[in-house]
């Protein structure tokens, strides 16, 4: 099921769960929108896009036809990156 696009604080709860789930049993190699790919990180699109435009570390994405998309495998490695074992080493 595709959620419509709207405005990130138009979104419910329930539409952000779906889309996080609608990620995380997605195949590897899915693209997946902006909104959806927010969800899944538990970020807003507006981190997303501030991240692609200022940080050199940012999510791997492709741009395809105008149109910004990032592959859950992108989304995961994103998130095997940021795991720290001890808070002491920042």
């Amino acid at each position: 099921m595709y959620i419509k696009k709207k405005k990130w604080a138009d979104y419910t709860h329930d539409e952000l769960t779906l889309m996080k789930e609608t990620v995380a049993n997605a195949s590897a190699d899915t693209p997946f929108s902006p909104e959806y790919a927010a969800a899944y990180l538990n970020k807003s699109v507006n981190t997303l896009q501030y991240m692609r435009c200022h940080n050199s570390n940012a999510i791997t994405y492709s741009k395809t036809g105008g149109h910004i998309v990032y592959r859950r495998k992108n989304l995961d490695a994103y998130l095997d990156k940021c795991e720290k074992k001890c808070t002491s080493n920042f």
